[in-house]
């Protein structure tokens, strides 16, 4: 045994208990414990970097302006429907509604149009608008035109207009998906928080290491370490 390193492994475990102990405690601002706030902080810092809006309204949508389709779609259940319906009403479609299925036609690039500006008001936190709009959250509102558009865009696909199929995926993927997923979340730039990102970085270095070393140190402080074996001659 060496005592030495058995007492440094002993304190080295006990002291990061101490610590996860104080990670875990709701001390950290808001009633958040550290993991809470960690989270936060960096869903905060990926949102001051997805804001990908304005690119999807001039890159996707407005090319499409004067796009005419005609799909009919099935969704999950007729409320969902009638959130559809009117969603597609407001962007300025036609649609006919008959219990979860609907047809729709319209200007795929006027819808397109509106699906961004929800997705906007809801990426800035401004979900009071779309349920002034609509009668419904704004987290709802996003996951109908989500839904409701990936049927659209199936239903392009079988007619082969892929172009206008690609369109909607990237409106699902870079507004809509932002939108829903980062609603509530304050933004925040990486160079505004530099030193605290740091910190956070390097305390999870170490801390992994810290944990390590103490097993380490208490396996050798009890004899428990690990020797090239001696070659055997047969």
């Amino acid at each position: 045994m060496n005592t030495k390193k058995l007492l440094l492994g002993i304190f080295l475990l006990i002291s990061f208990a101490v610590v996860l102990i104080i990670i875990f405690m709701p001390i950290f601002g808001n009633g958040r414990n550290g993991l809470q706030f960690s989270d936060d902080f960096f869903n905060s810092l990926a949102k001051g970097s997805s804001n990908f809006m304005e690119g999807m309204r001039h890159e996707v949508a407005q090319p499409m302006v004067g796009t005419p389709f005609a799909v009919a779609i099935s969704l999950d259940n007729p409320d969902q429907a009638k959130m559809a319906e009117a969603l597609f009403t407001q962007a300025g479609a036609q649609v006919e509604v008959a219990g979860q299925k609907l047809k729709i036609n319209g200007d795929l690039g006027k819808v397109l149009l509106k699906a961004v500006d929800d997705a906007e008001a809801s990426f800035h936190n401004q979900g009071e608008k779309l349920q002034a709009a609509y009668n419904f959250s704004a987290r709802d509102a996003l996951k109908t035109w989500w839904f409701s558009l990936k049927k659209v865009a199936d239903a392009l696909t079988k007619q082969k207009a892929f172009k206008p199929a690609r369109a909607i995926g990237e409106i699902q993927e870079r507004a809509l998906e932002p939108g829903y997923n980062f609603y509530g979340i304050i933004p925040a730039k990486v160079r505004d928080h530099a030193a605290l990102l740091t910190f956070m970085l390097v305390f999870y270095v170490v801390y992994t290491l810290w944990y390590g070393i103490g097993i380490y140190m208490v396996c050798e402080g009890l004899g428990l370490g690990m020797v090239k074996g001696a070659k055997q001659e047969v």
